[in-house]
């Protein structure tokens, strides 16, 4: 699977939710977009399944290394305590059909 990088963590609003749906929209079968935020963007999750697409959350808080993790199909979630300041968003998002390319992009290292 092609990763596509988009880093919006430094855009004011509403500018992140504008290029991520941008980013897929021009979205390809085989590839996933991979979003660096740095706040969980909480409505997007929503318009992600609406628009047919499988994702998965990585949330790392940089004062204590805890991390969440989540994705829409296993509703599984780790929570610690953390500011959101402190947040390392990224969102893995690949379309419905390639759930299984996804699963295994999830568990690879970004470098």
């Amino acid at each position: 699977m092609q990763a596509i990088d988009l880093d919006v963590s430094e855009l004011p609003a509403p500018e992140p939710m504008r290029q991520i749906l941008l980013a897929l929209a021009a979205l390809s079968p085989g590839q996933c977009l991979v979003i660096y935020h740095r706040k969980n963007p909480v409505p997007l999750y929503p318009k992600l399944i609406e628009l047919g697409f499988a994702y998965r959350v990585d949330v790392e808080y940089s004062l204590n290394d805890s991390t969440v993790l989540s994705d829409h199909q296993s509703n599984k979630q780790l929570r610690s305590n953390g500011s959101c300041e402190d947040l390392a968003v990224v969102i893995k998002v690949a379309f419905k059909t390639d759930e299984s390319a996804l699963a295994s992009f999830s568990e690879m290292e970004l470098a």
